[in-house]
């Protein structure tokens, strides 16, 4: 891929956000002179990204109307990974996210580095159905923390993984493809900021809750991840220090008291093997554990909340993973009352809960938007 300077970059943004636009338009929408603009265009065209599409309206003057220029999404594609604690995704897509391959793994047994890095790879190869040298970028959503500056995958709870050099391993076992890596929730923030539920807000937190719990921000319309990588680990958060001292399982103090490890941790041996983790919750009011299991969680994750909520002030706050997407109106009915009693009313009024829209593929359409950000974006 042929380093893009500032300026190409902005020019390239400018017709994508427009759809379809003239070099003169583009010439006053980022302050730069006609001949400048043609020439970063010229380039464009012959890497295939911009095509020149139709003719505009002429001016009032009258003269020539002008060739109007759109952006060409799949000149070049990404391959997008979600690596889950149960299920891995890989997608192959176009340039605005949309998936032309698709495939879902299982990620239950993965009891080593070697094991993880064979099964990323075999969904690489499974989804690449285009030349090699059209991919733009590998980008992947990892289930714990990760290195911005290092690309090192520093622990994954779900798998008890430690300092894994996955982006090097990756990059070596694909023939030298581009390898971009980040926190799954992160890319999650992403993808519905950019696609999803949060778009067209300027500050957003999302929370994911699934396996583990998880956070992440939108600040000012770009993702925070902080010094180094790690913001919106909302999952290690204190809401009972006697209590919450004595936890030493890998997993955070917040989703010692909701995440669906510990659900399914509390609940086993308890309740009938045949009754899974989904059926818990459609039925709770059956299950009489498991309610006050749920109510109590629901209170500590509404405290970790709302402690956020006032430290942030975000716009919308939208709730995902698979507990979160799927039992969403739940989850509000029992966590609202505790956010509304312990946030000032000046602020609880401001802020929008959200369903994600994107469900399973937040993260997918997140790595998407991830894997062209410094590239393209």
């Amino acid at each position: 891929m042929v380093s893009l300077s500032k300026t190409e970059i902005n020019v390239l943004n400018v017709v994508r956000t427009y759809g379809l636009i003239s070099r003169a338009e583009i010439s006053r929408q980022i302050g730069l002179s006609k001949p400048i603009v043609s020439k970063v265009v010229s380039k464009f065209v012959t890497m295939g990204a911009l095509v020149e599409k139709e003719r505009g309206l002429s001016s009032k003057r009258g003269g020539k109307k002008p060739i109007l220029l759109s952006f060409v999404p799949n000149f070049k594609y990404i391959i997008a990974i979600d690596i889950g604690g149960t299920k891995m995704i890989a997608a192959l897509t176009d340039l605005e996210g949309r998936i032309l391959e698709k495939v879902d793994f299982s990620t239950k047994g993965i009891k080593n580095e070697e094991e993880l890095i064979s099964l990323v790879i075999t969904g690489v190869n499974t989804v690449m159905k285009v030349p090699k040298e059209e991919i733009l970028t590998i980008s992947i959503g990892i289930p714990g923390t990760v290195s911005r500056d290092d690309q090192i995958v520093h622990f994954m709870p779900a798998f008890n993984l430690r300092e894994v050099h996955l982006a090097e391993e990756i990059n070596k076992r694909s023939g030298g493809l581009r390898v971009r890596l980040a926190n799954d929730v992160t890319l999650n923030a992403l993808g519905e900021f950019w696609q999803g539920a949060a778009k067209g807000s300027k500050n957003m937190f999302l929370l994911s809750l699934g396996t583990g719990t998880g956070g992440a921000f939108v600040i000012n319309g770009k993702v925070y991840e902080g010094s180094h990588g790690m913001a919106g680990e909302i999952g290690y958060m204190i809401t009972s220090w006697p209590h919450d001292k004595t936890l030493s399982d890998g997993f955070g103090s917040l989703e010692a008291w909701f995440s669906g490890h510990s659900f399914e941790k509390a609940i086993g041996g308890l309740i009938e093997k045949e009754v899974n983790l989904k059926k818990l919750f459609d039925s709770y009011e059956s299950y009489p554990l498991f309610k006050k299991i749920l109510t109590e969680g629901c209170e500590h994750l509404a405290i970790a909340l709302s402690n956020t909520l006032m430290l942030f002030d975000p716009d919308v706050i939208v709730i995902t993973g698979g507990i979160g997407h799927n039992q969403y109106e739940l989850l509000m009915s029992l966590m609202r009352p505790t956010i509304e009693k312990v946030v000032p009313r000046e602020i609880f009024d401001r802020v929008t809960f959200k369903k994600s829209l994107l469900g399973e593929l937040g993260v997918i359409l997140g790595a998407v938007y991830y894997g062209q950000q410094g590239i393209l974006l």
